[in-house]
């Protein structure tokens, strides 16, 4: 057990370090340009969703739904057509497994950026940057059952849409939980800061 415990622990320290290593400004805009780039694409048209939703009558893609039972998620794929189905799985899918990698490397070297700017270089607060990536391999998680569930169609994989379901929640949660880091780093790096400048600015003394 603590051998298993060890060697997660050292997993995620290795994976923290070379997150550091990549951090830098070049890297932070590029992956934001990644995520703009494909947010853009997966939400628009003509690859998107707004053009699924117009084959479809409305209904968009199961990714963002949030609690739903394997008797819904089924109803929801129902509701889509073959050929909204078909269209997911040609356009939508391939688009949305590149969102994850993007948005997991802007959030995971933006905390290292403001951490750095804020921490000792020795703290173990450097290893939050790692919860953008796991949210990230629930996403991944949640697009294999999608796929899988598509590719299967009619056959209802009921254990597989509980799966999706509970890869959605992690997915959602470990994002909230990135972007709480986000405004935390930043907030600490503006006040560490703030209490620089004011140690190195002259204090004016009454007349």
């Amino acid at each position: 057990m603590m051998d298993g415990i060890g060697s997660g622990k050292k997993i995620l320290d290795d994976l923290s370090d070379r997150i550091i290593a990549l951090s830098s400004p070049g890297t932070i805009l590029l992956s934001l340009a990644g995520v703009l780039i494909t947010g853009f694409l997966v939400n628009g048209r003509p690859f998107g969703v707004v053009e699924l939703k117009s084959i479809t009558g409305g209904v968009g893609i199961l990714d963002m739904e949030v609690f739903y039972t394997p008797e819904q998620a089924y109803a929801f794929l129902a509701a889509m057509g073959d050929a909204g189905r078909a269209f997911e799985l040609t356009h939508i899918v391939p688009l949305d497994l590149l969102v994850p990698f993007f948005y997991a490397l802007f959030l995971s070297t933006l905390i290292t950026g403001f951490l750095k700017k804020w921490l000792p270089e020795k703290s173990r607060w450097h290893r939050l940057n790692v919860i953008p990536v796991i949210g990230a391999l629930f996403d991944y998680l949640e697009n294999i059952g999608i796929i899988a569930m598509l590719l299967a169609w009619p056959m209802e994989m009921y254990s597989i849409a509980q799966i999706t379901m509970a890869a959605t929640l992690l997915k959602f949660g470990f994002s909230i939980l990135a972007f709480v880091i986000v405004l935390g780093a930043i907030a600490g790096w503006f006040v560490t800061a703030v209490q620089r400048w004011n140690r190195k600015s002259p204090v004016l003394q009454p007349e």
